[in-house]
């Protein structure tokens, strides 16, 4: 049985060999600290959240797609290709969506890919066969469904994604229309900074993922760069090398003997963290700062409020898909054209100061 608590960028791991080469890793170029976007005010202003302004690669993006119209008596048949409705985020990203489509007077065609590439192509085709007037998708991997994006310009289908691309320093690939990304680069900062208040000039390290997924590589080599732009030190970094709690065990374990007086940890995914508290604590390190990320799950909120997980990154998920389903109703009926290449949302930063003002995503 799979995991079902796991957060959809740590599922990307079960894909297989070929699916994971697929996906690049992001180059030391995209990862420098270069960034000179226009500031932009953080989601939250409780307390617990970062009390400077954030400048990076995502700021000058927009939050939202304009309100539509409302047209009455236009069809508006959306495919919705989810990509595995077995974890509870990516569910409530669907029925955040379907409430969208409900509002806008349209119906919708759900196929879940559960995490293979192939399966998604060819319901993807599935979805122009069946003649649906536009299509949002979450790609298990984005490069692979070219083909069918090219049938479905030829069809005059738009194609809405969400997390096409992590960095959106980068193009979009070319037949997705536009795109609604989930502020990764934001989120690393936003954890460092938290961090860096809770510790100031502590010690770091990263867990990351031995398998190259591109928004995961993307997330850890971020939280690196701004936890040291934040003035604390990097200790180093271990890599899980078996996606599963066992595999996160090992790795806080390893973590451990490598830099045993480590002040703080950040991961990339709940699951993760709440697997590695554990570990810390029966070695007697219950003091790190362990740090979750796209997630909040009534789980990590427990753990926040019981001071076992320092703070994790809740992520708007029904946002992602109203606004997805948002964006291709404008397209089809020629709203507000073009749509922006990509809009971004912004989640919150968790910790126990602040933990009761958010409902968990599940």
């Amino acid at each position: 049985m799979p995991d079902r608590s796991r957060t959809p960028r740590t599922l990307a791991v079960a894909l297989t060999a070929a699916s994971a080469l697929a996906v690049s890793a992001c180059g030391s170029s995209s990862d420098s600290g270069n960034d000179s976007a226009a500031a932009a005010k953080p989601a939250s202003t409780t307390a617990a959240q970062p009390a400077a302004e954030y400048t990076g690669r995502d700021a000058k993006l927009p939050n939202a797609y304009a309100v539509p119209e409302k047209k009455p008596g236009k069809k508006f048949k959306v495919g919705y290709l989810q990509i595995y409705s077995a974890v509870n985020v990516l569910r409530a990203e669907q029925e955040g969506a379907a409430a969208e489509v409900k509002a806008l007077g349209g119906e919708m065609i759900v196929k879940d890919a559960a995490l293979n590439l192939q399966k998604q192509a060819s319901q993807f085709d599935e979805l122009i066969a069946e003649g649906v007037d536009a299509i949002v998708v979450y790609p298990v991997v984005p490069e692979t469904l070219v083909p069918s994006l090219k049938k479905a310009k030829a069809a005059g289908i738009p194609v809405i994604s969400t997390n096409a691309r992590p960095d959106v320093g980068k193009p979009l690939i070319q037949g997705y229309d536009s795109d609604v990304e989930q502020a990764i680069d934001f989120e690393a900062w936003s954890l460092a900074q938290a961090m860096s208040k809770a510790k100031p000039g502590g010690s770091f390290a990263v867990i990351g993922l031995a398998v190259p997924v591109q928004a995961l590589r993307f997330l850890s080599t971020r939280q690196e760069f701004y936890a040291k732009q934040a003035g604390m030190k990097f200790a180093g970094r271990v890599d899980v090398k078996e996606d599963t709690p066992a595999g996160y065990g090992a790795a806080m374990t390893a973590l451990l003997a490598k830099y045993p007086d480590v002040d703080a940890v950040f991961t990339y995914s709940d699951i993760l963290a709440l697997s590695a508290e554990p570990v810390a604590r029966s070695s007697g390190r219950s003091d790190i700062l362990l740090a979750g990320a796209a997630g909040g799950t009534k789980a990590m909120h427990a753990a926040i409020k019981a001071g076992r997980i320092a703070m994790t990154y809740q992520i708007p998920w029904r946002e992602t898909g109203a606004q997805m389903v948002r964006g291709a109703y404008l397209a089809v009926t020629k709203q507000h054209l073009p749509l922006p290449e990509t809009i971004t949302l912004k989640g919150n930063i968790i910790t126990k100061d602040n933990v009761d003002e958010f409902k968990p995503v599940d």
